[in-house]
């Protein structure tokens, strides 16, 4: 490869990405270091320093708005989000997309494949309690913040007596409402917690038997366009294969369930070497049902497998939760 030839490097716009784009970057130049690369973090919609509060302001007036109306505020499609990178991909303005696995859409244009998936780390959720207490600790009518309809729905079907509002996906505003007692808790992943160096706030680490968690979660993707072989080349030597291995299955299972990823859908692989184990709930959001099963065996049979276990979460009852949300996207 030519000395110094430069590759852009783009993420989402806000601060955890633009993070993990940075330690992308790092470990691209490490891996090549006649190979220049730069991170071009969207920063058109990033809050400049002297907007931080306003951004918090905002994240106060969600919760507080969810609150004082008992439901949460609009569904946020993470998926959708992390379509301005695929986006920007497909257009050349960068040359390497790094993006959460959660954001990623299921449905990938043509131009665009995933190169990489880094080493996984922490795929749960965790809780932050202003009073240090577990969730079995929680009195009733406690409120707690969420980030989406899949944690919402298994919250409350373990625990029906607390109060769960979906607020938007910022530690700081999410942590300064706890402060000010606008909530008591907040529900947010263990691995960018970790990324933030948050972890001392941490009161409980959450197994599948409380929340199974949204498919992708505390995975990492570079994507990048077919037709730059030189790129996908380089990208290719930091994939982790058991990390890709899960991320593969999660979102085999979530196609299988709903082609566009939408839904309460938890979903966690566990993959060693040749063999795999994948669970997955599907939970009404207002947590009067949840539907819960367990599959595994032999990577070489994963798309049996896999589909089998759709087909039991939705006989079982996850069609009758998942068809609202089929129906708000036009049917299929």
């Amino acid at each position: 490869m030519p000395r110094g030839k430069q590759f852009v490097i783009g993420c989402m716009s806000d601060a955890l990405s633009a993070l993990h784009c940075e330690r992308a970057c790092a470990a691209l130049r490490e891996a090549h270091p006649h190979a220049e690369f730069v991170s071009a973090a969207e920063t058109a919609a990033r809050p400049a320093a002297g907007q931080t509060r306003g951004r918090a302001g905002r994240a106060k007036s969600a919760i507080t708005d969810a609150v004082c109306a008992s439901e949460p505020p609009r569904h946020h499609d993470a998926r959708r989000a992390g379509g301005a990178v695929v986006r920007r991909l497909a257009k050349g303005e960068i040359d390497i997309g790094v993006v959460d696995a959660r954001r990623i859409p299921l449905q990938l244009p043509e131009p665009i494949e995933i190169a990489a998936v880094l080493e996984r780390t922490n795929p749960f959720d965790v809780l932050i309690s202003c009073e240090d207490l577990i969730l079995d600790e929680q009195p009733e009518n406690t409120c707690i913040a969420v980030l989406d309809a899949v944690k919402r729905g298994q919250l409350l079907y373990y625990r029906p007596d607390l109060r769960l509002v979906e607020a938007p996906d910022d530690f700081d505003g999410l942590f300064d409402a706890m402060q000010r007692g606008d909530i008591d808790a907040f529900v947010y992943p263990a691995a960018d917690v970790e990324a933030l160096n948050r972890q001392m706030h941490v009161v409980e680490v959450f197994t599948t038997s409380i929340c199974t968690p949204p498919g992708g979660q505390g995975a990492q993707v570079l994507l990048v366009r077919r037709d730059r072989r030189d790129i996908g080349a380089l990208v290719r030597g930091l994939n982790d294969p058991s990390s890709a291995a899960e991320i593969e299955l999660e979102r085999m299972l979530l196609e299988h369930l709903a082609r566009d990823g939408r839904g309460p859908v938890g979903v966690l692989g566990n993959v060693e070497e040749s063999v795999f184990e994948l669970e997955a709930a599907i939970a009404a959001p207002d947590g009067t049902e949840k539907i819960s099963a367990t599959a595994g065996g032999s990577l070489a049979e994963r798309s049996k497998i896999v589909m089998r276990l759709a087909a039991e979460l939705l006989a079982s009852g996850g069609d009758e939760i998942l068809a609202p949300y089929r129906r708000a996207r036009g049917g299929g």
